[in-house]
C-alpha cells in the first residue's frame, strides 16, 4: 500500500499530488524558453511557492545541474560546482610555485557520454576540498568556462542557479558577464529569484537585456493549495470536510510546500501511516487542526528571530511603554506588534493603517501610538535582517511585507509567543 509519506512531499517533487494550477503556463513556458538558442531563462516568484518545483518537474534529473546561491561566494564557484556535479577533475591554469584550493558542493547525477563522468547514471552529492600546487612544468589548463561549455554547450544540460538573489551584489555583476558569454556559447542557463530580486540577473549585467525570458510566478491561490489535499487524501481513501481542507489551505499562505508539511502531518497525528483499506470520512475538530498546526509549525522553527523581533533593538534610558494585550499577557510595542501580525485573518502583507488597528485590537485599554508603531516596524525589519540574509519581513514606506511564509505560519500556530511571556 502507498505510504503517505511517498503522498506528500514537503521536501520533494511531488508526484501524485502534483497540481498544474489552472490558467497558468508555467510548465509551457519554461519548456519554450529553455528552447530558445542562447536565451537565459529567469524565474520569480515568492518564497516557497514552487519555483525549484517547477523546473525540476520540466527539467528532467538527469539533465538538471543544480547549483544553489548561497553557495557562490565568487564567480568562478558557479563553474565549480557544475564541474563537481559531473563527478570530473577541475583543471587550473598553472600559477609557478602557487596553490590553489578551496571547496566545492553540488547535487546530481552524471549521465552516459559525458566525457567527465564514469559510464553509467549516478546521483550523488559531491562535496570535498581540493589542492593544487601548480609548476611552471604543468601544462596550462583551459577555464572554468570554456571545461563547461567544452562539456555540455549544445546539449540538454540544464545549470539550474537556485536562489541567486542570495548571491552578493558584487559577485553577481561578475556572474552576469560570465553567464552571458556561456549562455552564447550554448550552455542552457536558468535562475530563480524571489519578486523583488526578479531583475537581478538582468540588472547584474545591462547587456543581458533582450537575453533573457522571464517567468513570473505568484503565490497560489486557496482553491489551488485545496487540490493537493484533495488528491492526495483521495490515494490514501481518506474523506474530510471542505471546511477542514479550507482551514489547511488558509493555513498555507499560498506555499505549495507549506500544504504538502500539513497534510502530512495531519496523516501522522491519526497515525495514517498508509493508504487505508476502504474510503473513510475522517471528522477534525478545530481543537485537532490546532494541534496538527502546531505539529507542523516544529519544521519551520523561527525561534531566534522571534526571540529578537519580541526583545526589540537594545534600549538606552528609559524603559518602553508596557500594555496589557487581549491574551492577558503584557508587554512593549514589539510584542504588540508581533501580536497583531498573529492575529486573524492571516495575511502577508499589511498597510501601515491596519497595523496600527490590529495593534489597537489587540491591546486592553491604551494602545502604541502612531509614531512609535512606524518606528518598531523599521526597527524590525532592521533586526530581521541581522538574524539572517535571505529576507523574512521587508517595512517599505507604509507596507510591511512578510516575504517568508514559513514565518507567518510559525508566529501564528507555534506556541512561541505564549510561552515567550510566562
Amino acid at each position: 500500500m502507498t505510504k503517505t509519506t511517498s503522498i506528500f512531499t514537503p521536501a520533494d517533487v511531488p508526484t501524485l499530488t502534483y497540481v498544474s494550477r489552472a490558467g497558468k503556463t508555467y510548465e509551457a513556458d519554461l519548456r519554450r524558453a529553455l528552447e530558445i538558442p542562447k536565451m537565459i531563462v529567469s524565474i520569480s516568484g515568492p518564497s516557497k511557492s514552487g519555483k525549484t518545483t517547477l523546473v525540476q518537474k520540466v527539467v528532467s534529473r538527469d539533465n538538471l545541474i543544480q547549483v544553489y546561491g548561497a553557495s557562490v561566494q565568487k564567480a568562478d564557484d558557479l563553474w565549480t560546482n557544475v564541474l563537481a556535479w559531473m563527478g570530473g577533475t577541475i583543471e587550473f591554469s598553472d600559477s609557478t610555485g602557487s596553490k590553489i584550493g578551496g571547496s566545492v558542493t553540488a547535487t546530481g547525477g552524471g549521465k552516459i557520454g559525458i566525457p567527465l563522468v564514469a559510464e553509467g547514471s549516478a546521483k550523488a552529492q559531491a562535496s570535498g576540498t581540493y589542492e593544487r600546487t601548480t609548476s611552471t612544468t604543468e601544462k596550462r589548463a583551459i577555464s572554468l568556462i570554456d571545461q563547461v561549455v567544452k562539456e555540455i554547450a549544445g546539449s540538454d544540460f540544464i545549470v539550474f542557479v537556485d536562489d541567486f538573489h542570495y548571491i552578493e551584489k558584487n559577485v553577481r555583476e561578475e556572474i552576469g558577464k560570465q553567464i552571458k558569454e556561456a549562455a552564447e556559447r550554448g550552455v542552457k542557463i536558468c535562475t530563480a529569484s524571489v519578486p523583488h530580486r526578479a531583475d537581478d540577473v538582468v540588472r547584474s549585467n545591462t547587456e543581458l537585456r533582450g537575453r533573457v525570458t522571464a517567468i513570473d510566478m505568484t503565490y497560489w491561490e486557496t482553491q489551488e493549495l485545496q487540490q493537493i489535499a484533495t488528491k492526495g487524501f483521495a490515494e490514501l481513501n481518506i474523506d474530510l470536510s471542505p471546511k477542514v481542507l479550507t482551514d489547511f489551505a488558509t493555513e498555507a499562505f499560498g506555499s505549495p510546500q507549506l500544504m504538502q508539511a500539513i497534510c502530512l502531518n495531519f496523516c501522522f497525528q491519526f497515525d495514517f501511516e498508509s493508504q487505508l483499506s476502504e474510503q473513510r470520512r475522517v471528522e477534525v475538530s478545530d481543537i485537532e487542526i490546532a494541534k496538527i498546526l502546531e505539529r507542523t509549525s516544529t519544521t519551520t522553527d523561527f525561534t531566534t528571530m522571534l526571540s529578537i523581533l519580541q526583545a526589540g533593538p537594545k534600549q538606552r534610558g528609559t524603559e518602553r511603554k508596557q500594555y496589557k494585550f487581549t491574551d492577558k499577557s503584557s508587554g512593549d510595542v514589539y510584542r504588540c506588534l508581533l501580536l497583531g501580525l498573529k492575529a486573524d485573518p492571516p495575511q502577508l502583507s499589511f498597510r501601515y493603517d491596519e497595523l496600527l488597528k490590529r495593534s489597537g485590537t489587540v491591546c486592553e485599554g491604551e494602545s502604541p501610538v502612531g509614531s512609535s508603531v512606524a518606528e518598531s516596524l523599521l526597527q524590525m525589519s532592521k533586526l530581521a535582517k541581522s538574524v539572517q540574509s535571505a529576507p523574512v519581513i521587508e517595512w517599505d514606506e507604509d507596507v510591511l511585507d512578510i516575504v517568508e511564509p514559513y514565518f507567518l505560519f510559525f508566529l501564528r500556530c507555534s506556541p512561541f509567543l505564549n510561552r515567550s511571556n510566562n
